[in-house]
């Protein structure tokens, strides 16, 4: 009997003491805004992708759908390092570097085929790695969350329908609200997460997003009447916290890389794929999709062209990007 207990000891301390039974040395919290979409396919992909590269040295825990604090607060824990990694829309980086605008820019990409192959090239990542680095914060995967539509309480089928509306737009440079505000409306800036209370409670008549935002989100239920924005796209930019790259070491830090990166084509391949079902659920829900006609597209798109130069006098960096994304967009075009 001795001897079975002490077999049964020591075959629980070889357990105990194996690297499997070992915590991780490092804790990666991942944080989203939303959830079902292709942001948590990404950080699904990246967890089973860095867990794996790193032998479960890093624990990557997921956080979607705000469980870490609204998109400000978590842009702020990632510059600070109280968070490992957000995924939120790129607009809320231009508060710490600029050049994230460019990625705000209606008419960079043509499409979402296009904007993927764009964002996942590796010349591309590396310029985006650049941005925010003096803030303390680096760039590590970039993708299209999908076509960026205005959702409206009151319905939007022609330009002049914006007038007097008040519009939530994803950050407060003039690229975001310069056109609307040339359109009659109001924009406002919020936290994503806010803004169907705010519908609700008749804060606000509307919000920018992309198509996955308003299903998964159930926004079927305070609106129907969902209209395409031209040759725009939301994009989402995955940060991380560069405190812990530093602290996690070179070799750990560049598996973060390049789990990152690996992450993206699976992510969006599932985007393509989702699009489709999106419009179908959102129909399924009463919904309809509204595309402008050709002449108000038009007019959206001159409001656009309208705010530039003033975008362009507030962020004097944006054109130098905008030179950089045409030349990626050119020379990628053939593959």
């Amino acid at each position: 009997m001795k001897n079975a207990m002490r077999a049964a000891a020591c075959a629980m301390l070889t357990l105990l003491l194996s690297p499997a039974a070992n915590a991780a040395d490092y804790v990666l919290k991942v944080s989203s805004p939303t959830n079902n979409d292709p942001i948590l396919k990404w950080m699904e992909t990246f967890e089973q992708k860095l867990e794996s590269s790193s032998d479960g040295a890093i624990d990557v825990q997921l956080f979607p759908a705000n469980q870490l604090g609204q998109i400000p607060a978590t842009v702020e824990g990632v510059a600070m390092g109280t968070i490992e990694v957000t995924a939120p829309a790129s607009g809320f980086f231009v508060q710490l570097d600029p050049r994230f605008e460019v990625l705000s820019v209606p008419g960079v990409f043509d499409d979402m085929s296009q904007a993927q192959r764009v964002l996942q090239d590796p010349e591309v990542l590396d310029r985006l790695a650049t941005y925010g680095q003096d803030q303390g914060i680096e760039t590590i995967a970039a993708f299209p969350h999908g076509p960026l539509a205005l959702l409206s309480t009151k319905g939007v089928s022609k330009v002049a329908d914006l007038e007097g509306q008040r519009i939530r737009v994803a950050g407060p440079t003039a690229l975001n609200t310069g056109p609307f505000s040339r359109l009659g409306a109001s924009p406002v800036s919020m936290p994503l997460g806010e803004v169907l209370p705010a519908m609700q409670n008749g804060v606000v008549d509307g919000l920018i997003a992309g198509m996955p935002v308003y299903v998964l989100g159930r926004y079927y239920d305070v609106a129907t009447d969902m209209t395409m924005l031209p040759e725009s796209y939301l994009i989402v930019t995955a940060v991380a916290s560069q405190a812990f790259l530093d602290r996690i070491g070179d070799d750990l830090a560049a598996k973060v890389r390049a789990a990152a990166r690996e992450a993206l084509p699976a992510t969006n391949e599932w985007s393509l794929q989702m699009a489709d079902r999106m419009a179908d659920m959102w129909a399924e829900k009463g919904g309809t999709v509204i595309e402008l006609p050709e002449d108000q597209a038009q007019a959206y798109l001159d409001a656009v062209a309208d705010t530039m130069p003033e975008a362009l006098s507030a962020n004097p960096e944006l054109g130098q990007e905008l030179e950089f994304f045409r030349a990626a967009t050119a020379r990628l075009a053939d593959n």
